[in-house]
C-alpha cells in the first residue's frame, strides 16, 4: 500500500458532477479543471502558480473514460480503471489521416507514482488523452498501435493534465470510471451510466479515509 494518503491528492474533474460527494468531505482537495485538454491544462497551470492555492503532493484526474474494444467488456464492467502512463495519440493519425510533427511529445510516464488503492475492482492501463471522443470502430493500423502500447482507456483531459504535472515535476495518476466502450454507441452509453459510475468511484475513494 502506498504513503500517499487520499488528503494528500487533488482530484481534477472536468465538471462538477464527478467531483460533487468529495467536495462534501473537508478532508479532500478537489479542483475543477475543465472539458479538454487543452482547457484542463490551462486551469491547472493556473491553480499551480498561484501563491494563495493548497500545493498537493500528488495529484489525481478522475472522472470517466471509455475503454478500448481490445479488453473484453467482463475485465473492466464494473471496475475502476487507474493509469500512470498517458499518450495523446488522434485516431486519424494513427490511421495516418493527418499529419503532426515529430517534435511533439506524444507520452509522459509517472512510474514513482503509488496509489493509495488495491484490490481487484481497479483495473491498470495507459490512457490515450484524445482532444475528442472517437465515435467509429477503430481501423486494425490503430487498434494494433493502441494495443501495442497498452492503450486501454480513452479520456479528454488527462494528457493535458498530465503535460502541466511533468512540467511542475508532481506526480500525476488518473483514476476513471468505466462507463463504456469506445466506438459509435459509446457516447450514448455513457450519457446512461456515468451518473452512477460517478457515484460509486467518489463513494469508493471516501472508503479509503
Amino acid at each position: 500500500m502506498s504513503d500517499l494518503k487520499i488528503q494528500d491528492i487533488l482530484f481534477c474533474a472536468a465538471f462538477a458532477g464527478e467531483i460533487d460527494k468529495l467536495k462534501l468531505d473537508p478532508r479532500i482537495h478537489t479542483f475543477e479543471a475543465g472539458i479538454g485538454e487543452l482547457e484542463a491544462a490551462i486551469n491547472l497551470q493556473k491553480y499551480l502558480l498561484d501563491p494563495s492555492t493548497w500545493k498537493p503532493k500528488a495529484i489525481l484526474g478522475i472522472g470517466s473514460a471509455g475503454v478500448y474494444t481490445w479488453i473484453p467488456r467482463k475485465e473492466w464492467e464494473g471496475k475502476f480503471g487507474i493509469s500512470k502512463v498517458f499518450a495523446n495519440y488522434q485516431i486519424a493519425f494513427l490511421d495516418k489521416k493527418i499529419r503532426l510533427p515529430e517534435t511533439m511529445t506524444f507520452k509522459y510516464e509517472f512510474t514513482d507514482l503509488q496509489f493509495p488503492f488495491e484490490g481487484n475492482d481497479f483495473v491498470e492501463c495507459a490512457t490515450n488523452g484524445t482532444g475528442s471522443v472517437t465515435l467509429e470502430d477503430l481501423s486494425p493500423r490503430a487498434m494494433e498501435r493502441i494495443k501495442v502500447e497498452g492503450l486501454g482507456f480513452e479520456n479528454m483531459e488527462a494528457f493535458g493534465l498530465a503535460k502541466v504535472c511533468n512540467q511542475f515535476n508532481i506526480p500525476f495518476g488518473t483514476i476513471f470510471a468505466l462507463t463504456n466502450k469506445v466506438g459509435p454507441k459509446g457516447s450514448e452509453e455513457w450519457k446512461l451510466s456515468w451518473r452512477k459510475h460517478s457515484d460509486k468511484l467518489q463513494e469508493k475513494i471516501l472508503s479509503y479515509l
